[in-house]
């Protein structure tokens, strides 16, 4: 058997096979020994029948299909074997009919996608501007502010017309061509203007009215709403205002301190300290996490490499079935999970996912070709612990994993994680 491996692109090979009349003879008879088991014919029992008295009633055609798979499996599998051939992808397969035949070469073709070749960049000693952690006084004064607004009280105003910011009880009812739809009204309804809840034009509508006051908005439904019946539909809403309230802010004092309720914290001077001490161990954190991620981007973005298609399809469907196991644990189908994200159906889904999907494949692929420059070795150690943090998280024996998940399994992960490690360790923060 001849075999030749030509590249076609980074991710895909061409292997072209000669195989031998003798192999194919003998994979004809493998063929005729599987079909005479199925074939039924008066006075022999199954699997009884003579080759030649088949080859007289069946053609020895009837065996070409199954001893050209016979052929094509024995030898593929042999190739993958001798070049070393990681496939990724489903083969596509191209048979040469006018060599399918007793005592003749048989001749094929397949094309597969295979793990991709990476040409590395540069990835140690990257430089990257670190971000500031430095706490302004505006950084202290909007960090109250959003605890002041947590802490606000609402008290209804008078007097006044109602504005953004301001919140509305009011009673409202639909009707889309004149019919009143399901979920359409409320009564004392409670609403903070401003704050986008409705469909668009609802809240703005409402700006201006007074208590006691009815209006008829005219709204459209978005075309991705989640109620199929209702996606695109121009509506009324008939509303009547029964009370305008509004946010009091407290002050920033020691009742207000005491409310917040922190451990060792009574004073506004500690509180001070406090918040300083919050937003530095937040910028801090924001700020180490964005540089690990600035370097592991521009190292990815330095190799160079061709995604297979096949591996991007199986990342696509792994994050699917992690929305099909969301679906099911709120027990809701997963159309409407999706409808509830404002994507339509499940192929806007895989098409929005698809840009995550490609970077994932490019992120793996760069960081285990570092870990094989590098030459990574994973101890037996690192193994164990693993194996330990698998089986802590399953709450099983660590014996029990290692039956369920071979070394090889979890090899390119911790591969992964170490090639990551050197590569953040090394940059360097300008």
């Amino acid at each position: 058997m001849s075999v030749k491996v030509e590249k076609i692109s980074g991710c895909k090979v061409s292997i072209k096979f000669v195989v031998d009349s003798e192999k194919f003879d003998v994979a004809l008879d493998q063929a005729f020994a599987k079909k005479v088991q199925e074939v039924e014919v008066k006075g022999f029992r199954k699997g009884k029948l003579p080759r030649d008295m088949y080859n007289a009633k069946f053609g020895e055609e009837s065996l070409y299909e199954e001893a050209v798979n016979f052929a094509v499996n024995e030898a593929y599998q042999e190739a993958l074997e001798k070049h070393k051939l990681d496939v990724v992808g489903r083969p596509e397969l191209d048979v040469d009919f006018a060599t399918v035949g007793k005592g003749k070469k048989l001749k094929f073709t397949i094309a597969v996608e295979v793990w991709p070749e990476v040409e590395l960049g540069q990835y140690k000693e990257l430089e990257i501007v670190k971000e500031s952690v430095e706490v302004s006084e505006k950084d202290v004064e909007d960090y109250i502010n959003r605890q002041k607004k947590n802490h606000a009280e609402l008290v209804v105003i008078e007097g006044k017309s109602l504005e953004n910011g301001h919140t509305a009880i009011f009673d409202f009812e639909g009707f889309v061509d004149g019919v009143a739809f399901e979920g359409g009204k409320a009564e004392n309804y409670s609403l903070e203007i401003g704050s986008h809840q409705f469909i668009p034009g609802f809240e703005e509508q409402m700006i201006g009215l007074n208590v006691g006051e009815e209006k008829t908005l005219n709204v459209k439904f978005p075309e991705n709403y989640q109620q199929d019946a209702l996606k695109g539909k121009e509506a009324v809403f008939n509303v009547k205002l029964h009370e305008i309230k509004e946010r009091v802010l407290p002050e920033l004092n020691e009742e207000f301190v005491k409310d917040i309720e922190l451990k060792d914290v009574e004073t506004v001077d500690q509180y001070l300290v406090y918040v300083k001490e919050t937003l530095a161990k937040e910028k801090e954190e924001a700020s180490a996490n964005k540089f690990n991620d600035d370097v592991l981007t521009l190292a990815v973005n330095n190799a160079k490499l061709e995604l297979p298609q096949a591996l991007v399809d199986e990342e696509i469907e792994r994050q699917v079935q992690q929305m099909e196991h969301q679906a099911k644990s709120y027990n809701i189908p997963m159309e409407l999970l999706l409808q509830y994200y404002g994507i339509e159906n499940l192929e806007q889904y895989k098409k929005a996912i698809t840009p995550s999907a490609e970077a994932g494949v490019r992120q793996r692929a760069v960081f285990l070709k570092v870990a094989e420059v590098e030459k990574v070795k994973i101890s037996e150690k690192e193994y164990d612990a693993e194996f330990q943090a698998v089986a802590d998280e399953y709450k099983k024996s660590i014996d029990e994993i290692k039956k369920t998940y071979a070394k090889e399994m979890i090899a390119p992960y911790l591969k992964m994680r170490k090639a990551i490690d050197l590569i953040k360790n090394s940059a360097i923060a300008k």
